[in-house]
């Protein structure tokens, strides 16, 4: 299984203190042991090891660095389709991110998931995002607890959680403004890439397209701030909060 190494100190943090995340982590590097004690310490009581190296050295393996980084085997918490259909509750909430090609976007994609208790994230295999170590930097560490399924055909797995009583909904700037939709249920929110948004097929499959209203003079939002901003409210209707 290929290493992936995570340079974001919250990311850090995250795996070295949650005993459901530690079994992934290989080894924490720092070039500095006075400076970066305080990783140590957390590394020494996980019982996890740990290795002083030269900047140089670490650089080898992650490029830009801070002066640590920590080895671990994976970083997704994987799932399957099926297990969260089977899990999924009379509110359960997933995402679908339509081809997405910025890592910091599907990290903080993860971050307001798992703020909100998504039952999951649905990628697709083709075309997806591959930087792992960004992913989870720009997550803070969130990606090692919400569960991430990769699938080969966003439009079959969307069919799929429609037959498990999830409400489909796809990001749109020409859709219906969301305060007015009822989204009560299972939902699932599909966004689509930077620019271009949900491609032509999945803007067939879904329920329904749902707008954010603004008034700014941009035409848009950043899609990992539509995605926090549609999750909220999601929430706030089926009386999260």
């Amino acid at each position: 299984m290929r290493s992936v190494y995570i340079t974001g100190k919250r990311a850090v943090e995250t795996y070295l203190v949650d005993p459901g995340v530690r079994e992934r982590v290989v080894c924490l590097y720092v070039t500095d042991p006075h400076h970066h004690r305080h990783f140590l310490s957390l590394a020494r009581e996980a019982g996890i090891r740990s290795e002083v190296c030269s900047a140089q050295e670490l650089s080898r393996y992650v490029g830009s660095h801070r002066g640590f980084a920590l080895e671990v085997l994976r970083t997704f918490k994987e799932a399957t389709l099926d297990d969260l259909c089977e899990r999924a509750e009379e509110n359960a909430l997933l995402v679908a991110l339509d081809h997405l090609q910025d890592p910091h976007n599907v990290g903080a994609i993860l971050r307001s998931a798992d703020q909100f208790g998504a039952l999951g994230v649905i990628l697709p295999e083709r075309r997806a995002v591959k930087d792992a170590a960004t992913i989870s930097k720009s997550s803070s560490g969130a990606d090692a607890f919400v569960p991430v399924v990769v699938e080969t055909n966003l439009r079959r797995a969307l069919l799929h959680v429609k037959e498990a009583g999830f409400w489909v909904y796809g990001a749109d700037m020409e859709g219906q403004p969301v305060h007015e939709v009822d989204l009560s249920g299972r939902v699932c929110l599909v966004l689509g890439a930077e620019g271009k948004g949900l491609s032509r097929l999945l803007r067939e499959e879904v329920d329904l397209l749902v707008a954010i209203p603004a008034r700014g003079h941009v035409d848009s939002f950043n899609v990992s701030v539509a995605a926090g901003i549609l999750m909220y409210e999601v929430r706030r209707q089926q009386g999260w909060f």
